[in-house]
């Protein structure tokens, strides 16, 4: 069955994982304490929203159950200490929270800082404050709805810091008003004691849980800058050879080498025009995506570098890397496993198609063209001779030039053929090559 286009193109654009990048989430939980994991789960934000929103999302996510269960302990505690109205009060404060922390999860950022970090929380901080004095610590719940509003991505910059000079200049105006004043109900010292340790902590709880939230969110881009900078390396690695890759990021211009050994392929189907005629454009593709396919792996196994496709045609050169080995028995290695392969794709598609290959060897120019959808290709004769080799070829045949038959090794058989006419070149001895003895 032939490997779908779209397959294809999401192995190399979809295909790694956090595993292959070096990370995954099982890592994550096996290598994690529980609270990390609490942590990781609770971070989690809705699809589609911007970083920053996202990271306000999970602060306020954290935020608001705290809120809620401070305020249900002062309740009880307003309600001992016979504070009737603070102890109602507080009720209203926990359906706030309650709501506030509803509405985050459904996505809606901004009726609950509204409601909750610029309406009750101050005015929360006020009431207490008269009722039973600053020494209590109410007041600091200021310095959390500044908090809050700071790192809020719903207000522009202005209205932030316009919106903190109210806070603090409200703060300033309860100072003034209850600092050395009477508290409406006096508590005993030892209960004051114990609401500004309550009130410390509950601060100290929201804003250690904020700042380990905007923590994981950073981890967590940069896990996932991570993973986009591996794909596009894949993706430039699927363009580009290793080597050159480096070379162009490293910004080299130009980019061009030139080597004196290189052996080049070229593969094209016979009949493929009067097929192509009817098939449709999926059909088409489809059988094309799966013939190239087996090419690329053949040219991985033999060393050999996939050039290009043109149409029908495939191009591959060995030699390239310069790692000493014969470019010449490789790429004559590769047109026997194409053909082989080819014989099995024709029968599996039961197509009526030939393949003619043509290998020639001798000097190239390489290099990179281009500064949009650049592409790496090769010049000079060597490439249009073996251009050449294809084209004036036998279908079902590999044709060699004298060339490449002198570089290979005693064991690979070939039948001479003669010369061929070559459009601007003299004319060429070229042998069939017919396969290992």
């Amino acid at each position: 069955m032939a490997i779908r286009l779209s397959e294809r193109i999401q192995t190399i654009l979809g295909g790694i994982s956090y595993e292959e990048s070096g990370f995954s989430m099982n890592d994550a939980t096996n290598h994690h304490t529980l609270g990390d994991r609490i942590m990781r789960f609770l971070m989690k934000s809705p699809d589609g929203l911007p970083p920053a929103h996202a990271r306000f999302f999970v602060m306020s996510r954290l935020g608001y159950p705290l809120g809620t269960m401070g305020h249900l302990a002062y309740v009880l505690i307003f309600w001992h200490l016979d504070l009737t109205f603070l102890s109602v009060f507080n009720i209203l404060s926990v359906a706030l929270f309650a709501s506030a922390a509803v509405l985050t999860n459904r996505g809606n950022l901004r009726l609950p800082i509204v409601l909750v970090i610029l309406g009750e929380v101050p005015v929360h901080a006020v009431l207490a404050t008269i009722y039973v004095g600053p020494a209590a610590g109410f007041w600091i719940y200021f310095f959390l709805s500044s908090l809050f509003v700071l790192l809020a991505p719903i207000f522009s910059r202005g209205l932030r810091l316009s919106l903190n000079a109210v806070l603090v200049l409200a703060l300033i105006i309860l100072a003034i008003f209850t600092i050395g004043a009477e508290p409406l109900q006096p508590i005993a010292n030892e209960w004051t004691i114990f609401l500004f340790i309550s009130n410390a902590l509950l601060f100290a709880a929201v804003l250690v849980a904020s700042i380990s939230s905007f923590e994981l969110a950073v981890v967590r881009a940069e896990e996932a800058l991570q993973v986009e900078f591996e794909r596009a390396e894949m993706l430039l690695l699927n363009i580009l050879p290793a080597e050159i890759a480096a070379r162009l990021k490293a910004k080299e211009e130009p980019l061009a080498d030139s080597h004196d050994g290189v052996s080049v392929l070229f593969a094209d189907l016979a009949g493929f025009t009067d097929l192509s005629r009817k098939l449709s454009a999926d059909e088409l593709v489809n059988l094309l995506n799966d013939l190239f396919s087996r090419f690329d792996d053949l040219a991985n196994r033999h060393g050999a570098e996939k050039i290009k496709t043109i149409g029908d045609a495939y191009m591959a050169a060995t030699g390239l890397a310069d790692d000493g080995g014969n470019h010449a028995e490789a790429a004559v290695d590769l047109a026997l496993g194409m053909k082989e392969a080819f014989e099995k794709f024709r029968e599996q598609h039961n197509v009526d198609l030939q393949l003619r290959i043509g290998v020639h060897s001798g000097a190239v120019i390489a290099g990179v063209i281009g500064t949009q959808k650049f592409a790496y290709d090769l010049w000079g004769d060597t490439v249009n001779i073996a251009s050449r080799m294809e084209s004036e070829g036998l279908p079902g045949q590999i044709q060699i030039s004298a060339q490449t038959q002198e570089l290979l090794p005693a064991h690979y058989q070939s039948t001479p053929r003669g010369e061929i006419k070559i459009k601007g070149h003299m004319a060429r001895t070229t042998y069939l090559l017919e396969g290992r003895a």
